[in-house]
């Protein structure tokens, strides 16, 4: 009986081989990336930097509804050639969950790589970075200066803050917050804080219907702040200005804000 015998290099080259195919034909496995867990403080937190991370993405808000404690929130975006989106919001008094999703359900990946201009993976980036900002300006106000920020809200930010849309009832809500990060006291005085329309001239604010903590008369002492409401006619208003007393010398410096 005649044997053969194989050389051992042969043989292992042969297995090698075998080897080799064998991983080439399996499926590479999905890479799924986990979902960063999106989180405020509050209701109204969420509502506002949801806004304004759908805003920063250039989408078009379609449609609203505001989280409340205990009822959930819900903001529909849209913006052409991207996939639309929409984003819920869970909370309770003191903390918020926000959960963004694509508009119509398909994958989020094809095979390893993400779609970018897919709404749910863009939002979560965008929303972390707004609130990263605002945290920052808040920690790092600049120094040697009175801030003194006029902003008129919108319909959304009339409900998200002070709980109805006043311009509905012809009553336009101004938030106006200063910061004295000066070492010297101003006086502030609301009743000349004018609102400056585009066809000119100037709009006192009117009595205050309530929704809202109405900003006072009062001094701000060197590092304090202090933030209010006011309230206007609805019109078409294209700057703020007033003038505010340096106590030590009871000199006026005047402001304008343009919107």
């Amino acid at each position: 009986m005649k044997m053969t015998v194989r050389p051992i290099h042969l043989i292992a080259a042969a297995l090698s081989v075998f080897i080799v195919s064998c991983a080439a034909q399996k499926t590479p496995p999905r890479v799924v990336r986990e979902k960063p867990k999106l989180t405020a403080t509050s209701c109204e937190e969420a509502n506002r930097l949801v806004y304004k991370a759908v805003q920063t993405m250039g989408y078009t808000i379609a449609e609203y509804n505001l989280a409340r404690p205990g009822q959930a929130g819900r903001i529909s975006a849209t913006k052409e050639n991207a996939t639309d989106g929409v984003v819920t919001i869970t909370c309770t008094d003191n903390s918020a969950t926000i959960d963004a999703r694509n508009a119509v359900n398909m994958p989020s990946l094809i095979g390893a790589v993400e779609r970018p201009h897919h709404f749910v993976n863009s939002f979560p980036m965008t929303y972390q970075m707004v609130q990263r900002r605002e945290a920052y300006e808040t920690a790092n106000p600049e120094t040697g200066t009175l801030q003194l920020t006029i902003v008129p809200l919108n319909n959304f930010e009339s409900q998200n803050i002070l709980g109805s849309d006043m311009q509905a009832g012809g009553i336009l809500p101004v938030r106006v917050t200063v910061q004295n990060n000066t070492p010297r006291p101003y006086a502030i005085e609301a009743s000349k804080i004018f609102l400056v329309p585009e066809s000119g001239g100037r709009v006192a604010p009117v009595s205050s219907p309530g929704g809202g903590s109405a900003l006072q008369d009062m001094t701000i002492e060197p590092g304090q702040s202090a933030s209010g409401f006011l309230y206007y006619p609805v019109g078409n208003y294209s700057s703020a200005r007033t003038s505010v007393i340096d106590k030590e010398n009871d000199e006026r410096e005047g402001f304008s804000v343009q919107f």
